[in-house]
């Protein structure tokens, strides 16, 4: 009986302790924007991640396939590592995902695993739709023709004429400014969520 217990006491005193954090300090994040993990372990072992959707879905951020998911102690890492030609994408629909770190010394473990031994560290990430951005463009001279293309997607749309106040979600944008018989004007511009921006253009 005395033994049971120095064991179980010598189990505890040396469990394994996992760090598991995201790339924004808040984890707040859009709807179908680009996600990072990072974990690290105080001692060698097997470790699972795992992401639970807030539709209740679940997938294995880690280890990738090949991979038997043995990590070593005081290393930090990356998901997905710098030279992976893929992103992690949060999900396009408001609500709460779940990261979840399984670890165990003697074994890779999944959500369900009940041992003894496995460790489990979960963080929360909040997905939320970001407030619009206002643009107004003013020119010189009025009526002229307004293109926004975003960045991102490549998409072009055609806005209507100046002047004129657009309401756009956040991200970075390209704004032409057309006119018969003036040289089109060309302006990248970044808009954050909640801001309230002015664009005053001169055609020659």
């Amino acid at each position: 009986m005395l033994l049971a217990i120095l064991l179980s006491l010598f189990t505890i005193g040396n469990a394994l302790d996992i760090d598991i954090w995201v790339d924004k300090e808040d984890g707040v994040y859009y709807p179908n924007e680009k996600l990072t993990v990072f974990f690290r372990v105080d001692r060698d072992c097997y470790l699972a991640v795992y992401d639970i959707e807030n539709g209740g879905g679940v997938s294995m951020l880690f280890p990738q396939e090949g991979h038997d998911g043995w990590v070593k102690a005081g290393q930090t890492y990356q998901l997905p590592s710098k030279d992976a030609d893929f992103d992690y994408i949060v999900g396009a629909t408001e609500g709460i995902e779940t990261i979840v770190a399984v670890g165990s010394i003697d074994h890779l473990s999944d959500l369900n695993d009940e041992h003894m031994d496995v460790i489990r560290k979960s963080i929360e990430i909040y997905i939320e739709k970001p407030e619009p951005a206002m643009l107004r463009i003013i020119s010189t001279p009025k009526f002229c023709d307004i293109y926004i293309t975003e960045t991102a997607s490549g998409d072009e749309v055609a806005i209507g004429e100046t002047p004129r106040t657009i309401a756009l979600k956040p991200g970075e944008y390209l704004v032409e400014i057309k006119k018969f018989g003036y040289r089109t004007l060309k302006r990248r511009i970044q808009l954050n969520p909640g801001d309230r921006r002015r664009v005053f253009v001169k055609l020659r």
